[in-house]
């Protein structure tokens, strides 16, 4: 049976007028799905930038600038007790009394990068892009310690035994430092950082990785010091106690915040607003 041309004509409009239906229904899905993510975009933004956010997220840099600056002035006074250097900065340390054609400065900022791609081999796709801004922090790191250089450099201990003074004192405003830069929240210093990226992935105290992270950084600078200037230079019995101590000092301070939130709680469990 042959089919006319008239009907077939009619067949081609109506699967024409169908077809550009089922296109414009597409569209209109397409532009109605854009127009909820765009809703939702907004609203996030929104969010965002409310005050109460900004003041908290303004609170919360201020409190990772503070315990920057609080761990510069730890580091410094550890160094001027003269017993050794403190764990984290102690490789950029021993490096730069080996090669003396490149600063302790360069050598630290290296250092700091090498511990930020760490933190990339750890978190790999948890890794926020905006935990980058750890290198411009480990420029403000460089500049107070070296502020406090000067400002501590009339100062020093006369005896052993007021080094060791030096020694606990320096520990605990580093420590101190440390918890700021924890509780802020925000960016921390690199060191930190990569203590924190393994106490996520394993779920162990902060304080705790800390002080096997201290004790790795004070291996690794024994090893630069024989490797390459033959002796245990920057390397003394300080470097050693810091690198034990100074986490654990860390876990008594959060412990005791952990009791005053209890305190300032209505809630009889005591809920800590961070495990470290």
């Amino acid at each position: 049976m042959t089919v006319r041309p008239e009907n077939r004509e009619n067949e081609i409009r109506v699967k024409g007028k169908s077809m550009g239906r089922e296109r414009s229904g597409e569209q209109r899905a397409g532009r109605v799905a854009a127009a909820s993510k765009f809703g939702d975009m907004l609203e996030r933004v929104t969010v965002l930038f409310e005050a109460p956010s900004l003041a908290s997220l303004a609170g919360r840099t201020l409190l990772m600038l503070a315990g920057i600056v609080v761990m510069a002035l730890g580091i410094d006074i550890v160094v001027r007790a003269g017993l050794g250097n403190s764990p984290i900065s102690a490789c950029p340390n021993v490096l730069s009394l080996a090669f003396t054609q490149v600063s302790f400065g360069v050598f630290m900022l290296v250092w700091q990068c090498v511990l930020v791609a760490v933190q990339i081999v750890i978190l790999r796709r948890d890794f926020r892009a905006v935990d980058l801004l750890q290198i411009p922090i480990s420029v403000l790191f460089g500049l107070c310690i070296d502020l406090f250089v000067q400002l501590l450099g009339p100062l020093a201990p006369a005896t052993y035994w007021q080094s060791c003074l030096w020694l606990v004192a320096g520990m605990a405003v580093l420590a101190l430092g440390i918890v700021m830069t924890v509780l802020s929240r925000t960016v921390m210093n690199c060191g930190e950082a990569v203590v924190q990226a393994v106490s996520r992935k394993t779920g162990i105290r902060f304080g705790t990785v800390k002080v096997g992270f201290d004790c790795t950084c004070a291996a690794l600078a024994i090893i630069c010091a024989f490797a390459f200037t033959g002796h245990l230079a920057g390397v003394r019995e300080g470097t050693l106690v810091c690198a034990a101590f100074t986490g654990v000092i860390v876990n008594v301070y959060m412990a005791a915040i952990r009791k005053v939130q209890a305190l300032l709680s209505d809630d009889p469990e005591p809920q800590p607003a961070e495990e470290a």
